[in-house]
């Protein structure tokens, strides 16, 4: 008995591919089969045509990660990359430094990395950290608030906490066809009710037998 040859083909292995344009910061690494298909992918992320691409080469150090979510920051960096530090802003590189005034001296920075994130200090990832512990904060109490306001609607959606700097919430009530939202804003925690023109009788009527009952 023979055994039956299979025709299938193998699918082709995705490589990692660096897409340049004449501007540095709109560099990308894309996984694609091929470099025309890298070369159009790429011209897609950064927003322009297949002809303002300048540059697709391999760029073998990323072929790892081909089947993951991202690429680390860790590995941008460390093949040559820089990205900003995620609270402050400070350019991050493998030669990154600052100058001390006091010592008048670069001094190296003591990258912390974060999956895609980089931070140009233990500092600024413990500020990162405290801001979008803040911000979640704020957005349960929005909701806690929100709802202690107006108990008798019905929330359908909220919207908030980091990386947002405002919190949001939609809702509906009763003789509603569009409902309404309360928002507050990043400096304030007083509420802002709206609801859509179609339903503001509905809602004056919603409004007044909560206040008789």
């Amino acid at each position: 008995m023979s055994k039956k040859l299979s025709t299938e083909k193998a699918p082709r292995k995705m490589l990692a591919y660096s897409v340049e344009t004449n501007d540095p910061e709109e560099s990308t690494i894309q996984f694609a089969t091929s470099s025309a298909a890298a070369r159009r992918q790429g011209a897609d992320e950064i927003g322009t045509d297949f002809s303002g691409i300048v540059s697709c080469r391999r760029a073998h150090w990323a072929d790892q990660y081909a089947d993951l979510r991202y690429i680390p920051a860790e590995a941008y960096i460390d093949a040559g990359w820089w990205f900003d530090c995620n609270h402050c802003g400070t350019r991050c590189d493998s030669d990154a430094g600052r100058w001390d005034e006091e010592t008048e001296t670069d001094i190296s920075l003591d990258l912390v990395y974060d999956g895609r994130a980089v931070y140009c200090s233990p500092e600024c990832k413990a500020g990162h950290d405290a801001e979008v512990n803040a911000r979640n904060a704020k957005f349960e109490q929005f909701k806690a608030a929100a709802a202690a306001e107006q108990p008798a609607v019905t929330f359908t959606t909220f919207t908030g906490g980091y990386p947002y700097y405002a919190n949001s919430g939609k809702f509906t009530f009763p003789g509603a066809q569009y409902g309404g939202s309360v928002s507050d804003t990043e400096n304030s925690t007083e509420l802002t009710w709206w609801v859509c023109a179609v339903d503001k009788e509905a809602w004056y009527l919603f409004i007044s037998e909560q206040r008789a009952a």
